[in-house]
């Protein structure tokens, strides 16, 4: 069974590089990994990955995805 406190989604962009982006809504972060990274993990804050340079169509998924892990903490 998932954890109810952690999303998670997966990404393969058009080169075949697959990415996974993990939320954890305990500690309030993000973490992003992928094999054209060789599995290194990047802190992602606000939708972006600090020190990683990705192409447009894996920013628009990664801030897909961060909006989705963090909508229940957006203001009314």
């Amino acid at each position: 069974m998932p954890d109810p406190v952690r999303y998670q989604s997966w990404f393969t962009n058009r080169y075949g590089e697959a990415w996974q982006f993990e939320y954890d809504d305990q500690k309030q972060e993000g973490i992003l990994c992928g094999s054209d990274v060789d599995g290194q993990r990047y802190v992602v804050i606000g939708g972006l990955a600090r020190g990683l340079i990705l192409n447009e169509e894996e920013i628009q998924w990664l801030r897909k995805a961060w909006a989705e892990a963090t909508r229940h903490h957006e203001r009314p």
